[in-house]
């Protein structure tokens, strides 16, 4: 009975207006999206690859000239643009994409904007999530908000439950059969989209690849099925499909406008952190302790001789602020961090919100690739340190006195740039894409499951006359 129910739902909804509407609209955005990703990302991998190979040139120079200047000099490391961002950019125009650092600390991260206009950062670019989120989303609610108010005003719906057809079975066939459309809609999109980009020869295909893309799909299943599950849950409490209609947008609207645009809200009111004028200030003062405890000549700086004793004292203290401040500040990073991870779990409330951070675990990209690489830098750099220190522990002619910031007190023996540790960003592996996607896949089933069992509640004492 389902079978039938479904293959006539089905039958129904690839021979409406609005299947060939959508399809042509969504084929559209896919193509166009996919076109603006290729002109963008051979100029974003240009611009890359010139930064990239500007650093590895100072430090080459530095290196030669000696290993004290290569270990103090603070250097920017910027996250490569990926390749996969056609299916998702992760919002990494927004996020930080440069880590600042020497071997002597992690200092800081920020944004650097790829663009040649600062003010076009502003808008999101039509890739597969955008579109997905955008344009799939809504799509799925005009194929559901009518599926019974709509078939009640017809007088379709009494006809066929005068048959021996159970109301959960013909609800679940309208269901599976919005989800399998819309998801056909989607495929042809991503299809056409993925041809594109290889034609183009940006993009090899690889199995990561072919995994990615099943990942997107799967995902876009899960908002389909929430999404669709709402379109039903309006049409059964609405008693013509004009309300319907007018119910779906307004859930559409909170879905896909209201909640994901209200982290800043939800992170100011609700988890709120101290700001960075508050951070300066303890930096500041702690430097100020710092200096009324400092013995006499703590900061007398004298050229052409390390080993005078009051380089000692000035790497001491040097050491102590490089101490003091990294505590403060990775403090305030982890309190940043912490209230951005908190804010996206109030926001998954939206399907949108949830999809669009699934698609971050899928192609590891966004957030979760941002904290990979903030992590693996701080191991890096200790490795990058424990380098350092072992080639001033075998120049007899150095001091030893350790200075983060200053080219004195130790070694100024040049060193080979080849057998300098260099950082280079490691993919996430698939553990760790699904351990912060796993909690949202279950919102998404569990919330799904609960507003089908609504509807089909409601549904049982409809009204079909």
């Amino acid at each position: 009975m389902l079978r039938i129910i479904l293959k006539r739902e089905i039958l129904h909804n690839f021979y409406s207006m609005r299947f060939f509407v959508s399809l042509a609209l969504v084929l559209a955005v896919f193509i166009a999206g996919s076109l603006s990703f290729i002109k963008n990302h051979e100029s974003a991998l240009e611009k890359y690859r010139e930064a990239r190979a500007q650093s590895l040139d100072d430090m080459k120079k530095d290196a030669e000239r000696n290993a004290t200047l290569l270990a103090v000099t603070r250097r920017a490391y910027d996250l490569r643009p990926r390749d996969n961002a056609f299916i998702t950019d992760g919002k990494e125009k927004y996020l930080p994409n440069s880590v600042t650092f020497s071997a002597w600390n992690v200092f800081s991260f920020l944004n650097k904007s790829g663009s040649t206009n600062p003010f076009l950062t502003k808008f999101d670019d039509l890739n597969w999530s955008f579109i997905v989120a955008m344009v799939i989303s809504f799509v799925t609610l005009l194929f559901t908000f009518d599926a019974v108010s709509g078939e009640k005003e017809s007088k379709t719906l009494a006809l066929t439950l005068s048959n021996p057809v159970p109301r959960a079975v013909l609800l679940m066939g309208k269901y599976l059969s919005a989800v399998l459309s819309v998801l056909a809609i989607a495929l042809s999109g991503l299809l056409i989209s993925l041809l594109i980009v290889h034609l183009a020869g940006l993009i090899p295909f690889t199995v990561s690849l072919a995994f990615e893309m099943t990942g997107f799909l799967f995902v876009t299943g899960l908002l389909t099925a929430f999404l669709a599950a709402f379109g039903l849950f309006s049409s059964v409490v609405s008693r013509n499909s004009n309300v319907s209609l007018l119910l779906v947008l307004s859930i559409w609207l909170l879905f896909a406008v209201v909640i994901p645009n209200s982290s800043a809200f939800v992170a100011k009111n609700f988890f709120p952190i101290e700001g960075i004028e508050t951070v300066e200030i303890k930096v500041n003062k702690a430097f100020d302790d710092l200096n009324k405890n400092a013995p006499p000549g703590s900061w007398v700086l004298v050229s052409g001789n390390p080993f005078v004793p009051q380089h000692e004292l000035r790497a001491n203290i040097q050491r102590k602020r490089l101490e003091a401040e990294k505590a403060i500040r990775d403090s305030y990073y982890r309190n940043m961090f912490r209230q951005f991870e908190r804010t996206r779990f109030v926001t998954a409330l939206s399907p949108v919100s949830l999809f669009q951070y699934l698609t971050e675990a899928v192609v590891g990209g966004g957030y979760p690739r941002f904290r990979k690489v903030w992590d693996d830098m701080h191991v890096y750099q200790e490795q990058f340190l424990a380098f350092f220190k072992a080639l001033d522990a075998r120049d007899p002619k150095s001091p030893h006195w350790w200075n983060p910031f200053e080219n004195v007190s130790t070694t100024r023996k040049p060193v080979a740039f080849e057998t300098v540790p260099q950082f280079e960003e490691k993919p996430m592996l698939f553990a760790d894409r699904i351990r912060p996607a796993f909690k949202y896949i279950l919102i998404n089933v569990l919330s799904a499951c609960l507003v089908f069992f609504l509807s089909f509640a409601l549904f049982v004492r409809y009204d079909v006359r």
